[in-house]
């Protein structure tokens, strides 16, 4: 997705001097913002609707989550960029970069996928402990704590429901993009917590090999044909620890009670 502010923009509604662009994601696009000492992550909801006193509101909510594998979300505030004002999330600065670039440099060791799988486990167990679901877990939205693989910290968290979207992506739709949503959500179905096991062993399986499990980079299809190939659980390649591999096997399993429970998920990859 394209950036929509500019720099300017950014600095003129903040009153300060140093932001830097980080990215655009489903619902705005992310600023780093350096105030003296202070560096935060300024989200920037493009929905012109959005309710500010409701999202300050639910995020007390969020404030529960206490984990270090998920990003601390610490305020909303209203910015006005282009004569609007837009709602804008405040949370933690991750330094690092993120899953989604990590990917096409080099794979993870057995030992950081082992513990990649381990923190994005923690993190979504916390999520789910606060009564919240991710809902749109994908490497875009996994940052890299220092850039290490085994120190991943979940972004956006539960972002989708925040703003009222239950589903992100619509049935009759194309695929044109790697796909991270379990099932039941593309078939406009409720979310479960077992919806963000599905997304986990997506991750875990474009991590481990480079490649998404069912669509090919580029590929575009057809929902029949998409729903076809994740009725076939992938082939797992030898090098992936046997805790992760029986991982992703159970997450991707297209009936959702068959991906076990994230509690139970936790001890198998510990080896409990």
């Amino acid at each position: 997705m394209d950036q929509r502010f500019s720099s300017a923009d950014v600095e003129r509604a903040l009153g300060i001097s140093s932001v830097s662009y980080l990215g655009t994601g489903t619902f705005g696009e992310t600023w780093k913002v350096v105030d003296g000492d202070r560096v935060a992550a300024y989200k920037i909801i493009y929905r012109d609707d959005a309710d500010l006193e409701r999202l300050r509101r639910e995020i007390t909510s969020y404030r529960r989550v206490a984990s270090e594998n998920v990003v601390r979300l610490d305020n909303v505030v209203p910015l006005v960029i282009e004569g609007r004002r837009r709602v804008t999330l405040v949370f933690e600065y991750i330094e690092g970069g993120d899953l989604a670039d990590a990917i096409p440099q080099d794979r993870p060791t057995a030992d950081e996928l082992v513990n990649l799988a381990s923190g994005l486990l923690n993190g979504v167990s916390a999520i789910h402990a606060a009564s919240l679901l991710h809902r749109d877990l994908k490497p875009a939205n996994i940052a890299l704590r220092g850039g290490d693989y085994a120190h991943p910290v979940v972004l956006d968290l539960g972002l989708a429901k925040l703003m009222d979207v239950e589903s992100i992506t619509r049935y009759p739709q194309m695929i044109g993009t790697p796909m991270y949503m379990a099932p039941e959500q593309l078939r406009g179905e409720r979310a479960l917590k077992a919806s963000d096991l599905w997304a986990i062993g997506v991750v875990l399986y474009e991590a481990a090999t480079g490649e998404h499990p069912f669509v090919a980079q580029g590929e575009t299809l057809a929902w029949d044909e998409f729903f076809k190939r994740i009725a076939r659980k992938p082939s797992l390649p030898d090098h992936i620890p046997a805790s992760v591999a029986d991982l992703i096997d159970r997450c991707l399993s297209e009936q959702p009670h068959k991906r076990g429970t994230v509690a139970k998920a936790i001890r198998r990859i510990k080896g409990d």
